[in-house]
């Protein structure tokens, strides 16, 4: 295996992994273990039989992976596994003669992940204690803390597994990919001895009793040197009863000086010995050695001599030794190593790595050795000459980039070993990055020196990496534009919220201070009310916002568009006769009125739109608002609503971003017309969400039009008559027994004392418990309405209602009740309907709203 030592030699026989770390950051740790693996590769192929390429490979992915223990189990006829390879690191006590025929209920449940096609990671022994005992108890009788485990696959039959114990814990990811990568290479290997074994099976188990696969069978004992024979034959060339009258060592030498090829004939003078062969015996009890004849006759090229022990051998010194023709095993195994060899440059060119090799002769120019893939990354032919190769590669480093490559060849030859990454031209795809590592070759016997290393093509890695890199630039420049929009919106929602507050307790210290001034009392309580509303609305926005954001999806409900048009305009009528603007619908031409939809998603868009048209708009302006159905398709109608305003308008570079929050055209707005410029942000979601369209035109000094088109689904089981007489119903509620359910001692005053003025006589009750009893205790149909709040210490309203509509007496599944609520997004509607509730009504509660729908419902 002198291969395997001048490599470990190269790598310094200590594990990379660990070197690389004090030296390098992580990502060069990687490089500097696949730089190894490729070579162990390498130096593997290069060994003579398939057993040394194999503890080759363990001892290389062990010391790269700074493992304690690598391993190859192969399933046995028996149906047990049986470790047939290993390699263990210094101190580390061998397992292999203790893991023969290892039951096969030990390792089944890595055989079921392997059918699934997945790999093994034990991260720490003891999270396994209690799902595998068995398996626990086995591995921590082998001090085995940690381990990666692949399957071994010869096409699709599972044939056994390999692996590495107690790697470090930063590796384990690494370990898989690596013992995956390496995996076919050793089914490969085993198949290779497989066939070898097979080849050797008829002459291999006892040579002494066999005549027909051995030229020649002798015994000899070597303390008289006599020898006796069992088999001749004239292939032999060589009269070996003639030979041996001068005794065994006499013969041996004449046979291999006269028939052996000079380079093998030093060495099967040593192992031929005396002394060598009893040695061997007595540990192996049979050896063989490989050698090759010069031209002869019969054709006879690669033979074998093999040595076996007898019962005399250890009493007189017998041996018998044979000569075996070997040509078939040889050009078999040839084949083998070359099959083997292609389907490791397969894997190379799937991965697109080259293997080189560069001599830099004293007295001569550079030279480059490549192999098949690293000519297809080179461009270039076959009948390229190493040097012109050479040339090749080296001018077309990128200019900016040699000195980087020529550092990293100085650092191999000083180091033994360096990687770089740098880009390079390719005569047909441009340019191409290149990662591009090698090692010193100490076994070149010129003067000057020799490098071996591998050339990948990166290209899609690095552009990966550029996009990966970009994107997370982009990322963090969206966080940044994040925490500033927050930080702006925190810096204007303070001052907006702050500016109807500072009004509020000012006006509330005046009329402290002016308590006999009932005047100036009542211009007080206006404009609180005023910048109370306006607060409410700053809040309601907000809300909107977030609930937009967030994804919610909508509730439907049968409405009719006359009822929204006439809940618009008299939510802002006083605003406009306040402003001395007139505000009308001059057009509303629709065939279907009555729809299915989120009636509050088309008021919010035209109370907005509205909204700004008032306050944006001139002294004694106009505001008109037309409403047209344009289409009807399939159950779903498409309106066109017009908002025409006389106002102030807007330029062009801001109706670009009129739809964007926060924004207002002049900086001054939110002092002049109060507001955070959320509004047509809203506008333009509640749009989007309904699948509608919106735009704007408008001149600086002349006004503007917004035009809103949106599709809305036909209710056609309510009929036009049915809707005209609920939008008639009258709010009186006069004589109404209400039982009002709210915990809030001054929102219950408020609400009871509006009750009363209207005529209705009430009840109240603090929470949803003492709501259920006063209920109970009444007299059916006692209550024509339940008004509920919601979030109520003892019991919910939502629980209230469940049980008053449980309970067992001919009022409790009718009697009307209507929540009343702070939490006003769909959702929280949903949840009303799903206790029982009839109605939902936001707080602060629409006094007038109210009324008109417990007169409603009093009517059903």
């Amino acid at each position: 295996m002198n291969n395997s030592r001048e490599f470990f030699e190269r790598g310094g026989g200590s594990a990379p992994a660990a070197e690389g770390c004090e030296r390098h950051s992580d990502m060069q740790n990687v490089q500097n273990l696949e730089t190894v693996i490729n070579e162990g590769l390498r130096v593997a192929l290069l060994e003579e039989t398939p057993d040394q390429s194999l503890e080759v490979l363990l001892e290389c992915l062990g010391k790269a992976l700074n493992g304690e223990r690598t391993y190859i189990f192969e399933q046995n006829d028996r149906g047990g596994d049986d470790n047939t390879y290993e390699w263990v690191a210094e101190g580390v006590k061998p397992e292999k003669e203790n893991l023969q025929n290892v039951p096969s209920e030990v390792c089944a449940g890595w055989y079921r992940n392997f059918d699934i096609g997945r790999h093994i990671v034990i991260e720490n022994l003891e999270e396994i204690k209690d799902s595998a005992p068995l398996q626990y108890e086995i591995l921590k009788e082998q001090n085995i803390r940690s381990l990666v485990v692949v399957p071994l696959y010869d096409g699709e039959k599972l044939i056994g597994f390999y692996g590495v114990d107690n790697p470090p814990a930063k590796l384990l990811e690494y370990a898989s990919n690596m013992l995956q990568t390496a995996a076919y290479f050793i089914v490969s290997s085993l198949k290779r001895r497989n066939l070898v074994r097979e080849l050797q099976k008829r002459s291999h188990n006892v040579l002494h009793a066999l005549s027909v696969d051995y030229l020649g069978i002798y015994q000899v004992n070597f303390d008289t040197g006599e020898c006796e024979i069992y088999r001749n034959s004239e292939q032999m060339s060589m009269d070996w009863a003639v030979s041996f009258e001068d005794g065994y060592r006499s013969a041996m030498e004449q046979y291999i000086t006269r028939y052996v090829v000079p380079r093998d004939q030093e060495r099967l003078f040593a192992v031929t010995k005396r002394d060598y062969v009893l040695a061997q015996l007595q540990k192996k009890k049979k050896f063989y050695v490989r050698y090759e004849v010069q031209d002869n006759a019969y054709g006879l090229k690669h033979m074998e001599i093999h040595f076996s022990a007898t019962e005399k051998t250890a009493e007189e010194n017998c041996a018998i030794f044979a000569q075996r023709d070997v040509n078939a095993v040889v050009e078999q195994e040839e084949k083998n190593k070359l099959e083997a060899r292609k389907s490791m440059e397969d894997i190379l060119e799937g991965a697109r790595t080259g293997i080189w090799t560069i001599e830099l002769e004293e007295g001569c120019g550079p030279r480059m050795y490549a192999d098949r893939t690293m000519r297809i990354l080179l461009g270039v032919s076959d009948e390229t000459g190493p040097e012109e190769c050479y040339r090749h590669w080296f001018d077309n480093i990128e200019p900016d980039y040699v000195e980087m490559v020529q550092d990293s060849v100085r650092e191999i030859l000083e180091t033994g070993r360096s990687e770089v990454i740098y880009p390079w031209n390719h005569p047909k795809l441009g340019k191409i990055y290149v990662r591009c590592g090698g090692v010193q070759d100490k076994t070149f016997k010129k003067t000057g020196a020799c490098l071996n290393g591998y050339h990948q093509d990166i290209t899609e890695t690095m552009m990966t990496r550029k996009k990966q890199e970009q994107a997370i630039m982009e990322l963090l420049e969206k966080v940044r534009r994040a925490n500033s929009a927050k930080s702006e919106f925190l810096s204007r929602m303070s001052h907006d919220l702050r500016t109807p507050i500072n009004g509020i307790l000012g006006m509330l210290a005046i009329m402290e201070e002016r308590q006999d001034e009932p005047e100036r009392q009542s211009d007080c309580r206006k404009k609180i009310r005023i910048s109370t509303e306006h607060l409410l609305s700053l809040v309601n926005d907000v809300l909107q916002v977030s609930k937009l954001e967030s994804g919610r999806p909508s509730v439907e409900e049968s409405f009719d568009i006359h009822d929204s048009l006439e809940s618009c305009t008299a939510i802002l009528a006083a605003q406009a006769e306040e402003r001395g603007i007139r505000l009308e619908v001059e057009e509303v031409d629709v065939e279907h009125s009555r729809l299915i939809g989120n009636p509050m998603y088309l008021k919010q868009i035209l109370v907005n739109i509205i909204d700004n048209a008032l306050k944006y708009n001139r002294p004694h302006g106009a505001v008109s608002i037309r409403v047209k159905e344009t289409g009807c398709q399939n159950g779903t109608a498409d309106y066109r609503f017009e908002i025409e305003d006389t106002g102030i308008g807007m330029g062009e570079d801001f109706k670009k971003h009129i739809f964007e929050p926060f924004t207002q055209e002049h900086q001054g707005a939110r002092t002049h017309y109060n507001g955070a410029g959320l509004g047509m942000s809203i506008v333009k979601k509640l749009v989007d969400q309904m699948k509608g369209t919106i735009k704007v035109d408008s001149q600086v000094g002349r006004g503007s039009v917004f035009q809103i088109i949106l599709p809305i689904q036909i209710d056609e089981v309510q009929n036009t008559r049915s809707a005209d007489e609920e939008r008639s119903a009258r709010s009186d509620i006069g004589g109404m027994r209400v039982l009002l359910v709210e915990d809030n001692e001054i929102n219950c005053e408020i609400v009871e004392f509006m009750l009363e003025e209207a005529g209705a006589s009430v009840v109240t009750a603090n929470d949803g418990k003492e709501a259920v009893d006063v209920f109970s205790a009444s007299r059916p149909g006692t209550f024509d309405c339940v008004l509920m709040d919601l979030m109520m210490p003892v019991m919910s309203g939502y629980e209230a209602a469940r049980v008053i509509r449980g309970l067992p007496r001919p009022d409790a599944g009718s009697v009307p009740i209507i929540a009343l609520s702070a939490n006003a997004f769909d959702e929280d509607i949903a949840m009303t309907k799903d206790a029982g509730m009839d109605e939902h009504l936001a707080k602060p509660v629409d006094i007038r709203k109210m009324f008109r729908v417990m007169n409603r419902l009093r009517r059903r």
